[in-house]
Formats: C-alpha cells, structure tokens, sequence
C-alpha cells in the first residue's frame, strides 16, 4: 500500500488508472466480508421483483445510483482535503499499519471472534406491507454508499489517499464514482440473479468465511511486518 502511495507522487491520472480502480470496485463487492450486504440486497430487490428480472434490475440501479451520489460527494470532499490530509498521512505512517490492523480486524470477524455490526435493510417507506419502489431504493442508496465492509478497508484507505495526493476535486468525484460502479456490477448481477445466488451463498458462506479469515489475518500480520521493517 505505501509502495502504491508514493509511487503515485510521480503519477498522472489516466484511463488505466479508471479501469483499476473499476477492478478495485469489483473485487471490494466480492471480499467475503461483504456476503452479508450482497445477501440482504439480494433478498430486498426479490421483495420488490417478485422474481422478475428486469424489475430487480431497475431496482439494483436505482440502489446504484443512491451510492453514486454519495461516492461523488466523498470523492470531492477528499480532494479538496488533500493538502490536511496528506501531511497527516505522512507523519503518522498511517498506510503503514492501518491498513494491516484493518485486515486483521476483518479476520476475527469472518472468523466469529468479533463482531462488526452490519446495518440492516429496512424500507424507507410509511407503508412497511409495500414492496420497495424504485425511489425508494435509489434513497436506501445514498447511505449504503458509505457501508464499507472491514475486508476492503485496506482498498478503500489507499483509494482515498491516491485522491487526496492528487487533490482535483473532479478526478476525485469519478474515481469514487468508478469505484463504486465497479461494486454495482456485483450488485447488479445479484439482483437478477439473486434466487440462485441466495442459495449459493448460504451453502459456501462458511467455508469461505473461515478461509478468508484466515488469509485476512496472515496477510495483515506479513503487511505490518514488512510495513514497519522499512520505517
């Protein structure tokens, strides 16, 4: 992480470095540690597609586009920051170790030793019978668009801080903009696939767990290692 950082001192914004972040996005949807969000938006969008497809599509973009607006918003407030936030960064070795210190965090969780409460789906509606609408999930979005699950932590640390180096608020607003698009393409496939993905999920959602558990750990034990060997 803080190899990426300084590399990107010498770095420019390019359209390799959307199509990473957009690949960033995708793997941050897919972490272990994030199966509990995917299965309730899974079941959330069923409740309003009753099994229809293009409904549960309209529905996952709507979500989407809530989580746009506030990406766009986090992603122009970093920039502007950058100046504070850098220098801060810098003094505390802050990539050093907390990105690692989140990995393992994120361990004990998928391992059950701690627990991290995972908000839950709730209908923003007066009538709670009704199944979710399309404004509905487009304002259920908007603060879903800051639920960053522990795995990917590490990612979204380095993601704000490349933002904050380069310090344009317009970059910055489509960075997070393509990096949350990158999670819409999970969230969007489990909305239209999310019957066969709901039992997928509760059958392999324990072994993964634990592998991944432990992965997070052993990686977060060898990254502040190594981190604190260079300082």
């Amino acid at each position: 992480m803080e190899d990426l950082y300084h590399f990107t001192i010498t770095g420019g914004i390019s359209a390799s470095t959307y199509i990473l972040v957009f690949i960033v996005g995708i793997v941050s949807a897919v972490l272990a540690c994030y199966l509990p969000v995917l299965a309730m938006f899974a079941g959330y969008v069923q409740k309003g597609a009753a099994g229809d497809k293009r409904k549960a599509l309209v529905i996952a973009i709507n979500f989407i586009l809530g989580m746009i607006v506030t990406s766009l918003l986090i992603g122009l407030i970093i920039a502007l920051l950058g100046q504070q936030f850098l220098p801060f960064v810098e003094k505390y070795h802050l990539l050093t170790w907390v990105p690692p210190v989140f990995d393992l965090l994120a361990g004990l969780q998928l391992l059950g030793v701690i627990t991290f409460a995972m908000p839950a789906f709730q209908k923003p509606m007066s009538r709670p019978d009704l199944p979710p609408s399309n404004m509905a999930a487009f304002k259920l979005g908007i603060p879903y668009g800051l639920v960053i699950s522990p795995c990917a932590i590490p990612i979204f640390f380095a993601l704000i801080s490349y933002i904050a180096l380069q310090g344009s608020p317009l970059h910055g607003a489509l960075l997070m903009t393509t990096y949350t698009l990158g999670k819409g393409v999970i969230l969007a496939l489990v909305a239209v696939f999310s019957i066969s993905i709901l039992s997928k999920l509760s059958k392999w959602s324990g072994p993964v767990k634990k592998v991944a558990g432990y992965l997070s750990i052993a990686i977060g034990i060898v990254f502040l290692v190594i981190g604190f060997l260079k300082l």
